[in-house]
């Protein structure tokens, strides 16, 4: 006799099975169908329903394992239990017929139902076995429908992250073939989603700079840590610049490319403006340096004028005995020459000029700067210049260099307003870690250096004025005496050369910049080497000269008759060509100043050859290279000789153009 307690954790243990809700209203076939069910009971328990109200009365309650059901019931049908959306179904049903008719069958699995199942003896022998095959296939119809319902919802945040990404993304084929392109994409492109994935990547207006391949390797090459710059043309014809990123993935298995296209136009466009923007605060403060200088230059200009005025003058008036006369004409001529360098530097200062860096000595373009400096920063400043020995070479352009020179100079010189010391020096250092670390600069890496140096007795700065010492427009002068641009060009100008600086101050004890430009190993590129003196060239030749100076005119005339030529000066191109109407007068060499009253020295050459074809020339000029380009003159097989000239450079280039094998004519 079993016990009471034992039969209550039966009874319990076969509360906590699943179940199964059988419905049928037949009390004959619900009891054949319960019967047919006992081989499962130690897993299920069966719970049975003569109605479509109490079977949904018994599914708020819980949920079984699987639902037999008849199609027919007196209040309705076993499809009545399933929802409208079959993905939506919380149970397997099977549907309990007596027709086994393929309508029906067809009709219980189009509303939802797993299968059906005929009220027969053989059938429903088979029940237990047919119960256990539908709850598998119902496990695999939930894992294929989570798996799809996660599929959705990963395509659907892909598609939402990859739509609301602000640059333009492509996904293509290895060949090129667009695979699916992002809403940046369409606007970008100026084209919508399915013609760009209709096309292939080429053809969607990249195009590259002529130093790169072609933008079809370009885009087929995986680039995601270098970005490359070029530009898109679309449909309208607008040009956009961007910079292209890719990066092979895997796509359902296969390798794919995915492309980052970001549309940095506005970017290209303020670096432009930038520069602009630079190289216009470049000029201008070129220009105010140059305002500067021109007083210490007319001081100079005038001291020599004295002296050529003076020697001439006691020569003219008999004051010299004549045999003081030959060292006389060589101060004249001393005079000259320091009056020609004073102009060549005007001149190099203020040409605009390309950045060209070019392997020098600090030492030797400081020695040569210095006049300069102490120009600007006048009398009451003393100018010292300590020159490292054994200097390394550095790598700079010359002219940037001797700007942040003047910048320097012209700081100092307002922190000094009642006089001082500048002493630039210049040495070799070695950097390590500990050092570097110091400088606090983070571009700053360990290495050889050579360091040049600036350091005024002036009134300093304070720790707040040094942190803001190269911010562009930053400045301590009084309104309408400084940018605030000085320092911040200084500072870019150093960086664009490959070197850092550095600051120490302190109120009332002065300020040193030290400025580091990395060592470079190579050979001295910046000073030509000194020209031999040779002998005049002489020769017998006859020249045509047209300048429109009449001083220059004669001692050019004088220089070439001196040393045996044939002269026929003229003094504007008119008169040349007047000249050389004549069918008698035979020229070997026309010899002419570029800018002309009337034409300039090409065009007129350009009309004596069309009378006297293959006519040599050799131009004369003045001025700097920006007005000699503006004329034409900016091959450098053309002969172009420098004013002002020497007698040996006169003759020398004029003979060099006469010896000169002749160009085809075409």
């Amino acid at each position: 006799m079993t016990s009471p307690g034992l039969d209550s954790s039966v009874r319990w243990r076969a509360e906590l099975l699943p179940s199964i809700l059988v419905v049928e209203d037949d009390p004959a076939h619900a009891e054949a169908i319960t019967r047919a069910l006992e081989l499962l009971k130690q897993r299920y328990r069966v719970r049975l329903a003569r109605s479509v109200h109490e079977a949904n009365v018994a599914l708020s309650a819980e949920r079984p394992a699987l639902v037999l059901a008849d199609l027919h019931l007196h209040d309705g049908s076993a499809l009545d239990m399933l929802p409208e959306a079959r993905d939506q179904a919380r149970f397997p049903l099977l549907v309990l017929t007596s027709q086994g008719d393929e309508r029906t069958a067809v009709q219980s699995i189009r509303a939802g139902a797993l299968d059906y199942v005929v009220k027969s003896p053989d059938a429903l022998a088979e029940l237990p076995r047919t119960v256990e095959r539908a709850l598998r296939e119902w496990r695999l119809r939930q894992e294929r429908q989570r798996a799809e319902r996660a599929l959705r919802e990963s395509e659907e945040r892909f598609r939402v992250l990859f739509d609301s990404a602000p640059d333009a993304l492509l996904i293509y084929e290895p060949d090129g073939r667009v695979l699916d392109a992002n809403r940046a994409a369409e606007e970008l492109f100026d084209r919508p989603r399915h013609e760009l994935v209709s096309s292939r990547v080429d053809a969607l207006g990249f195009a590259v700079p002529s130093s790169e391949p072609s933008a079809r390797g370009l885009l087929r090459e995986p680039r995601l840590q270098e970005p490359i710059t070029l530009w898109v043309t679309t449909d309208s014809g607008e040009r956009r610049d961007v910079e292209l990123r890719t990066v092979s993935v895997q796509l359902s298995g296969r390798p794919v490319l995915l492309a980052t296209v970001q549309d940095i136009s506005a970017r290209v466009q303020a670096d432009h403006a930038r520069r602009r923007l630079e190289e216009q605060l470049h000029h201008a403060l070129k220009l105010d340096a140059l305002g500067r200088l021109a007083g210490g230059v007319a001081h100079d200009f005038n001291n020599l004028l004295t002296a050529i005025a003076g020697y001439a003058e006691l020569m003219l008036r008999g004051g010299a005995d004549i045999s003081e006369y030959p060292s006389a004409l060589q101060e004249i001529l001393n005079a000259s020459h320091r009056a020609a360098g004073l102009t060549s530097q005007l001149l190099a200062f203020s040409r605009k000029q390309v950045i060209e860096p070019v392997v020098l000595s600090l030492n030797a373009l400081l020695e040569n700067a210095t006049r300069m400096i102490q120009r600007l920063i006048g009398e009451d400043i003393s100018l010292v210049f300590e020159p490292g020995g054994e200097l390394w070479l550095v790598k700079v352009d010359r002219n940037q260099i001797e700007q942040v020179l003047i910048n320097l100079a012209v700081n100092a010189r307002d922190a000094m307003t009642g006089g001082g010391t500048l002493r630039v020096s210049t040495r070799n250092v070695r950097l390590d870690d500990a050092a570097c670390q110091e400088l606090l600069d983070a571009d700053v890496t360990a290495g050889e250096y050579v360091l040049l140096e600036a350091a005024d007795t002036g009134a300093g700065m304070d720790e707040e004025t040094q942190r803001r010492l190269f911010e562009p427009f930053f400045t301590t002068k009084a309104r309408g005496r400084g940018t605030g641009l000085g320092l911040s060009i200084l500072y870019g100008v150093v960086k664009q050369n490959g070197g850092f600086v550095s600051v120490r101050s302190a109120l009332g004890k002065g300020t040193c910049f030290s400025i580091y430009l990395p060592r470079v190993v190579g050979e001295l590129q910046d000073f030509a080497p000194v020209e031999v003196a040779v002998a005049p060239a002489r020769g017998a030749e006859t020249i045509l000269l047209v300048e429109d100076e009449p001083a220059v005119r004669d001692v050019v005339a004088r220089f070439l008759q001196n040393a045996g030529y044939h002269v026929l000066a003229r003094g504007d191109g008119r008169a040349a060509i007047l000249l050389m109407e004549q069918p008698e007068v035979k020229v070997d060499l026309l010899l002419t100043d570029v800018v002309l009253p009337g034409m300039n020295g090409k065009q007129l050459h350009q009309q004596l050859c069309a009378m006297r074809p293959g006519l040599r020339v050799l131009f004369m000029s003045g001025y700097t290279d920006d007005v000699i380009a503006k004329h034409g003159l900016v091959d450098p097989s053309i002969a172009l000789l420098e004013k002002p000239l020497t007698q040996a450079a006169l003759l020398r280039a004029a003979r060099n153009v006469l010896d000169a094998v002749p160009a085809r004519m075409h």
